[in-house]
This record gives C-alpha cells, sequence and structure tokens, in this order.
C-alpha cells in the first residue's frame, strides 16, 4: 500500500481516512451484491502486481508529500473518469447501484481536493 511510503504524519492521516471510507464503500457495495446473491470480483494476481510496482517505480526517487498527492490525485481522476463513464453507458442501472457509483464519484472528487494541500 502507498501508506508504506508515507512519511508525512498529517498526509498520512489523510490517507488512512480515505481508506477508511473506501473500505466503507466496498461494503456497502458487497451487501448490495448479496441481496442479489452474487459475491464480488476477487483482484487477480497481475492486477495487484501492477499496483504494487506502480507504487515501487513511482515512489523509488521521491517519496515526499508532493509526489504522494499527485498519485493519490491522478489515481482518483481515473476513478472518477471510469465511473462517470460506467453510469453513462449503464442508464439503467438499480437507484441503489447508481447512488453507490455517485457516492465513489464524490468520494474521488474530495480525495483530490484534500491532496492540492499537499502539492507543491
Amino acid at each position: 500500500m502507498i501508506t508504506e511510503k508515507v512519511e508525512d504524519p498529517s498526509l498520512l492521516s489523510e490517507l488512512q481516512s480515505e481508506h477508511r471510507d473506501y473500505t466503507d464503500l466496498s461494503g456497502e457495495a458487497v451487501n448490495l451484491l448479496a441481496k442479489e446473491n452474487k459475491l464480488p470480483k476477487e483482484k487477480g494476481p497481475l492486477a495487484q502486481f501492477g499496483v504494487w510496482s506502480g507504487i515501487q517505480m513511482n515512489t523509488a526517487f521521491d517519496k515526499s508529500p508532493d509526489k504522494i498527492a499527485e498519485m493519490m490525485m491522478q489515481g482518483s481522476m481515473m476513478g472518477v473518469i471510469d465511473m462517470s463513464r460506467t453510469l453513462k453507458e449503464y442508464g439503467d442501472t438499480p437507484e441503489d447501484c447508481r447512488k453507490l457509483g455517485e457516492n465513489l464519484i464524490k468520494l474521488e472528487e474530495n480525495s483530490i481536493q484534500k491532496m492540492k494541500q499537499y502539492l507543491g
């Protein structure tokens, strides 16, 4: 996880708070799937390795709050774009699922705003 690379206590606290928010949202998604008698898909080892190696490469020479915030903002922006496209593509999505997607977008947008204070 990226938190292992963070040395700034304020940034670390912010990332831990965001992690709790994502965990809560993930729990809501699991509950929605359970109502449909479905299980969430597990991330494959290749996807997990991709995330890990990306973090290692991007922080090998720069673990500054600026660099970590930049990485987090880029990831959050990708999340906003992907979920926005998904919600548009599947316009007939049930309301509870749509709301979950919208909540993810809000979470990502809030993350971007919070990370701005660590730039520069």
